[in-house]
């Protein structure tokens, strides 16, 4: 109960906020304006490896509407409070300071769905058109996709928040991790158009569940079978990067109470 009331106060702080909400609704609506745009004067009427301008069209609202709902921020918090050194306040607290942060994050979460999300959504489909997927499956898949990209992109986070207790910026590794996201989550350009070598590091990076996953099975180019394959192979990445996330942790806490923090 602790953790739910975590997640519904992170929720009630963002509403504070509420007025940043149509930046964010016209922020989204523009990146998919400016996709469209782009996949329109590149492909017309024709189609390439099996995807028409549609397929395109839809894949970019919803790679861009997934970006809304990663964890990727999370290194911030963590950050802000190892420089402050209120991370040892937190660490004192008869809870687990690693949960605590997911449920922030899954407060915001919640809150950018029903706010930034669905209106983006509805405002897309009225505004640029949208395939709806055709069963109960792909639905429940591109559910669990979602699932996927939210814990993968907070382990991502929170691997680079915990490294900052060995140096005193992250700044380089965050951009790093920032441009290895955008070019190999497929949320541009999807990894379709990749070929030889790059789509093989493509598929063997966890990136691709950011985005190209979740697009590719809600538009129907991710088929059953592979699409059950691919979750079952992002569940494997969830536990070794949960398991490095501990050892980093452990390896932090260690440091900390050396240094007497």
């Amino acid at each position: 109960m602790v953790y739910v009331a975590v997640a519904l106060k992170s929720f009630a702080k963002n509403m504070a906020y509420r007025s940043e909400v149509w930046l964010r609704i016209l922020g989204n609506l523009a990146a998919i304006l400016i996709q469209t745009s782009i996949w329109k004067a590149i492909m017309g009427t024709s189609s390439a490896s099996g995807i028409n301008l549609q397929d395109m069209i839809t894949y970019s609202i919803i790679s861009t509407l997934v970006a809304n709902l990663l964890m990727v921020q999370v290194f911030q918090s963590v950050d802000q409070k190892i420089n402050s050194g209120n991370i040892a306040i937190d660490l004192l607290k008869p809870t687990r300071y690693p949960l605590i942060l997911f449920f922030e994050q899954l407060g915001t979460i919640m809150f950018q769905f029903c706010y930034t999300v669905v209106p983006s959504t509805l405002l897309a489909w009225l505004l640029f058109g949208i395939h709806v997927p055709g069963t109960v499956r792909q639905v429940l898949l591109f559910v669990l996709s979602i699932g996927l990209a939210m814990l993968i992109s907070f382990a991502l986070g929170y691997m680079i928040a915990l490294i900052a207790f060995w140096f005193l910026s992250t700044f380089a590794l965050e951009w790093t991790i920032k441009a290895l996201i955008l070019v190999f989550s497929g949320s541009f350009l999807p990894l379709w158009f990749f070929s030889g070598h790059w789509r093989m590091v493509a598929d063997l990076l966890p990136f691709r569940y950011l985005g190209f996953i979740p697009a590719g099975i809600y538009s129907g180019k991710i088929v059953y079978g592979e699409a059950l394959q691919t979750i079952l192979y992002g569940m494997v990445w969830v536990v070794i990067l949960y398991g490095l996330i501990a050892l980093l942790w452990w390896t932090a806490i260690r440091r900390l109470i050396v240094q007497g923090g």
